[in-house]
């Protein structure tokens, strides 16, 4: 596989509910993605986006294709070496952010350094850095209910950079901010892109965040193909 390539999915099949009355998401879904790209996944609602991000990421696996993750077949591997495929090479941020209440930001940004056995001087050195780059050092011995949403979306980017993944997936990153700071959130996207030339997947119903990424792509009837 081209060493630029990062994730590559072919002929993702998807469907929901039983046998008797499954409804196909995805049918054949074809996705390449570069080092440093950033690609937008539009659609209308129940089209199928957050399915296509479980499946690229490794969380939900299709009924039939592939995705390869830096060249590794990763629904091809055993369920431990698919997880340490996942948390090695891929960063995940969720439109509710998922930050977990108990810790303040930066125990929620240092939190896969230490699964990966890390120690907590060296992840909260290295969660200290990247909340100064996503500009919230100042909240970071803040908890979660006491920031801002776009300040918690800030600090879920950063949790998803930390162990520098070769693809992040984000789902609906934007969807619970406000004009002014999904236009912040957006920059930092890009930003970070090229600075690490880290790839980025977004699922988001916003326009604006669509129109900035270098690829976009639809999602409508499980068929998804790219724009011209």
């Amino acid at each position: 596989m081209n060493k630029e390539i990062v994730l590559s999915a072919r002929n993702i099949h998807c469907s929901y509910g039983s046998a008797d009355s499954s409804i196909k998401v995805l049918k054949g879904a074809d996705l390449t993605i570069k080092v440093g790209e950033v690609v937008a996944v539009t659609g209308p609602s129940g089209s199928g986006k957050s399915t296509l991000l479980h499946a690229l990421g490794l969380l939900e696996r299709p009924e039939k294709g592939k995705v390869f993750i830096c060249g590794e077949d990763g629904w091809a591997l055993s369920s431990r070496k698919r997880a340490e495929l996942r948390n090695r090479k891929i960063g995940f941020v969720f439109q509710f952010h998922h930050l977990l209440e108990e810790f303040t930001l930066k125990e929620n940004v240092m939190m896969p350094c230490l699964i990966a056995g890390e120690s907590d001087e060296e992840a909260g050195k290295k969660a200290e850095r990247l909340l100064e780059r996503v500009g919230i050092i100042h909240r970071a011995s803040h908890f979660p209910s006491r920031v801002s949403g776009g300040e918690r979306q800030r600090a879920a980017i950063a949790r998803a950079v930390i162990m520098k993944p070769d693809v992040i997936l984000a789902d609906e990153p934007t969807g619970n901010l406000d004009t002014d700071t999904s236009a912040e959130v957006e920059k930092l996207i890009m930003e970070l892109a090229e600075e690490g030339r880290r790839s980025f997947i977004l699922a988001t119903h916003s326009q604006d965040l669509a129109s900035a990424v270098h690829r976009r792509f639809f999602l409508s009837s499980g068929i998804l193909s790219e724009d011209e």
